[in-house]
């Protein structure tokens, strides 16, 4: 994928602000355990299934059901990003590109538009902005953290994840109306009044 000569530059200068210079030794620690959270035995066998057990507890059915749309989401949106985008696209990441990006944690392979982490996250984050409307900024900003992680990591170019945001939103959106119905909350819908 051939990107115009002067937002493939100012994509590069980008990434390199992101990757090499708004950097800190926190952040160094930070944000491989934000891009990856599976790999942080924690995140993965601690907070993560404790947090999904109590929502679905609280949340009983509709949390289910919207727990399922969302996978569903993320799943065919990491198949896309993987098996369609990436090989039409063919756009190499920063590592394989010769410069000098600073990989902070594991890429997997070398293509890298658009961003599958960005994509998902985004998928995700529209099906919970769909169920949960009054808390849709949060799961936004998280899939926004997300995406800032994998190109501060050297995994991605500012633009593939912006794009993966974007193709992830595209995705999830019309499914989570389709599936949901455009919210409600936990209760999946407003209760009419009685007269």
């Amino acid at each position: 994928m051939n990107i115009p000569w002067g937002f493939g530059s100012f994509d590069r200068v980008a990434f390199g602000l992101i990757n090499g210079v708004w950097t800190h030794p926190i952040l160094d620690k930070v944000m491989p355990m934000v891009t990856d959270p599976h790999r942080v035995p924690w995140l993965a066998y601690g907070v993560a299934p404790l947090a999904v057990g109590a929502w679905l507890y609280k949340g009983r059915k509709h949390a289910l059901r919207v727990l399922v749309v969302a996978a569903i989401a993320v799943g065919v949106s990491d198949m896309l990003a993987y098996r369609v985008l990436k090989p039409w696209a063919a756009r190499p990441r920063p590592e394989y590109a010769g410069i000098g990006a600073i990989v902070r944690a594991p890429v997997g392979g070398k293509l890298g538009f658009p961003s599958n982490h960005a994509m998902n996250a985004a998928a995700a984050a529209s099906v919970m902005a769909v169920a949960y409307p009054s808390a849709g900024f949060v799961f936004w900003i998280l899939a926004g953290l997300v995406a800032y992680s994998r190109v501060y990591v050297g995994a991605h170019y500012p633009f593939d994840v912006l794009a993966g945001m974007a193709f992830g939103a595209m995705l999830g959106i019309p499914w989570a109306m389709l599936m949901l119905g455009g919210g409600g909350g936990s209760g999946g819908g407003k209760k009419k009044k009685k007269r």
